[in-house]
């Protein structure tokens, strides 16, 4: 990473206050590790020495995963006020799932985001995104979760309100439409055809909706990403968030 990248992550990353047990290691380097998984899909066994022993690195992203670092990443940004929030996005995607991601411990399919669609073995990634097309809140669910499921879980999680929202038919249900009427949010969804009134839907607006499958591309740059291996939700959605971070941070770096 970036010297600029890192100077953002540092804070959150490196524990503060009295130091127990070990010395703590190389946190960039560690955090480079993670990172590098991420972006090529490796598995662990298979990282650089140049970062580390790969249990060390593996058990470490499971100690910031777990503390819920990225999520308060995340956070951090959205509440940065430089995200124009009151127009966004939301849009799902299906996520192949390798058969490595099958077996977690103590625990269902359905607990861990995974479900048969129509692909297969897969995960459904929920996403709200702003409108600069970077994450707001991502949800995961098992492969055959509509859209109109994934709505409600996807718009409870933490971060700024939109004013306006655009989604695509899957999202025209009388049940959204009503939720973002009660709560003084415009909806610029397109009707499905069997609707009796087809209301007319501000087009120009609309088109701003290709920023979210924009983000989507990008967040599959990602290889880790772009085919889920991990056996746990928790450590799947811990890459979708780290991504999400570095597209964030990117946006900031490349702006200044």
């Amino acid at each position: 990473m970036s010297d600029e990248e890192w100077a953002f992550f540092e804070p959150f990353v490196i524990e503060r206050g009295p130091r127990r047990g070990r010395r703590p290691r190389d946190h960039r380097l560690v955090l480079d590790g993670v990172f590098w998984i991420a972006r090529t899909g490796s598995p662990w066994r298979d990282l650089h020495d140049h970062f580390g022993k790969w249990s060390s690195v593996y058990r470490q992203f499971r100690r910031w995963t777990l503390s819920g670092v990225w999520d308060v990443l995340l956070a951090a940004l959205n509440d940065s006020g430089e995200g124009r929030d009151s127009v966004q996005m939301i849009d799902s995607t299906i996520v192949r799932a390798h058969q490595h991601s099958a077996g977690a411990k103590k625990a269902d399919a359905q607990d861990e985001g995974l479900g048969r669609s129509r692909g297969g073995f897969s995960t459904k990634i929920h996403l709200r995104a702003n409108g600069l097309g970077l994450p707001v809140a991502v949800v995961l669910t098992g492969g055959e979760v509509s859209d109109v499921n994934g709505y409600a879980p996807v718009m409870a999680e933490p971060g700024p309100a939109p004013k306006v929202l655009l989604g695509d038919k899957g999202y025209d249900a009388d049940a959204i439409l009503a939720d973002l009427e009660a709560k003084g949010i415009a909806a610029v969804i397109p009707p499905r055809r069997n609707r009796k009134v087809q209301p007319v839907i501000d087009g120009h607006l609309y088109a701003l909706r290709n920023l979210v499958e924009r983000c989507f591309s990008k967040l599959k740059h990602s290889r880790r990403l772009a085919t889920r291996y991990d056996k746990t939700a928790d450590s799947y959605l811990g890459f979708i968030l780290i991504a999400s971070t570095r597209l964030w941070v990117r946006h900031f770096v490349n702006r200044t």
